[in-house]
């Protein structure tokens, strides 16, 4: 069972998971780019479709393809960060005490997105159909957990490649639910109402229209969604995706708003394979808080951050990051990819 701590001093919360430790590491050798699987099915893979008897799971949602196959599927994380377990709480409960400090049961929700039943396929494989179904299973996955009276939020996220933190080589994303809602979403939701308490506005919305007017940082965009480099971007090549209307929940989401995502998703995703030779990278869904899916000043949107080098002492000890390549010049070098197609 984990269990969360606050420290007192920055009021930041810190998971504490022993059992996290026993999960399985591919990374062998210090930390390099993955190896990408060559086979279509691996006997060893709790992932690959055939294996169920060998890697019993506890499947909560699957999407099939046009042979009837599942296309998609989210499990149970078997090393959960969070779980629902006896004597977890039906409604908010005060914090637990240990002198000074303050903790609370590990209490939440944590599932793995299989993304394929092929071994030897990753992300910036699939299809923009196969895309628009993982994207809907992140919603519905997403819709269940608020369910969860321990899940005030959810996180949807992915690691791809060993410096973004990826452990199982089959391609998989995951979803975390959680009553702690962390420092950097708090920030993010405190300058978002000071923004639009002072100006009237939405900041997101702000920044696209900027953005749009501007064009040095945009990659990309549909009817729906719209990507660009941001201006303060924190990490080489780093993008965002926002839808281009005002949303605040990926609840509100339709049909054509999800294959209008996955369009934009597929040709960014070639852009960093053949511009940035495909850089390992993690991407975040940035959600908010389930109670707070109507508010005016927020506006839903994914960060894709790819990790191209070893993180230093300064933006470690500091938390400021350093970007060594200009955002526009990241902009160009993505938006012009000659193998990338729409």
């Amino acid at each position: 069972m984990s269990e969360l701590r606050q420290n007192l001093a920055s009021k930041e919360w810190v998971i504490i998971a022993p059992a996290r430790k026993e999960r399985p590491n591919h990374v062998v050798g210090g930390i390099a780019k993955a190896a990408r699987p060559e086979k279509e099915h691996e006997a060893s893979c709790p992932f690959c479709q055939g294996n169920h008897e060998r890697f019993p799971l506890d499947v909560e949602h699957a999407i099939n393809g046009e042979d009837g196959q599942w296309l998609v599927r989210a499990v149970q994380n078997k090393y959960k960060v969070l779980d629902s377990f006896e004597g977890c709480p039906t409604f908010a409960e005060p914090f637990e005490e240990y002198g000074i400090y303050r903790k609370l049961k590990g209490c939440g929700s944590h599932e793995v997105f299989i993304e394929t039943n092929r071994h030897d396929h990753s992300i910036v494989d699939f299809s923009k159909e196969h895309l628009t179904k993982l994207f809907q299973l992140y919603v519905q996955r997403f819709a269940a957990f608020q369910k969860n009276p321990n899940n005030l939020v959810s996180f949807i996220f992915k690691n791809y490649g060993a410096l973004a933190g990826q452990t199982q080589p089959h391609s998989h994303s995951q979803i975390v639910g959680s009553r702690v809602v962390p420092q950097y979403l708090r920030s993010l939701l405190f300058e978002a109402e000071r923004h639009f308490d002072n100006v009237g506005s939405c900041v997101f919305c702000d920044m696209i229209a900027f953005e749009k007017k501007d064009k040095s940082r945009v990659l990309l965009e549909n009817d729906h969604f719209i990507a660009f480099v941001p201006y303060a971007a924190g990490a080489e090549h780093e993008s965002w995706i926002l839808p281009k209307k005002h949303r605040v929940s990926i609840l509100d989401i339709s049909d054509a708003e999800i294959q209008a995502l996955a369009n934009i998703f597929h040709p960014l995703l070639q852009k960093y394979y053949h511009s940035v030779d495909n850089p390992d990278f993690n991407y975040v869904f940035r959600l908010p808080p389930y109670p707070l899916s109507g508010v005016p000043f927020y506006h839903w949107h994914i960060q894709i951050i790819p990790q191209t080098k070893i993180i230093g002492g300064f933006s470690k000890g500091t938390r400021i990051p350093v970007n060594t390549v200009l955002p526009e010049e990241s902009a160009r070098l993505l938006r012009e990819c000659d193998a990338c197609g729409h």
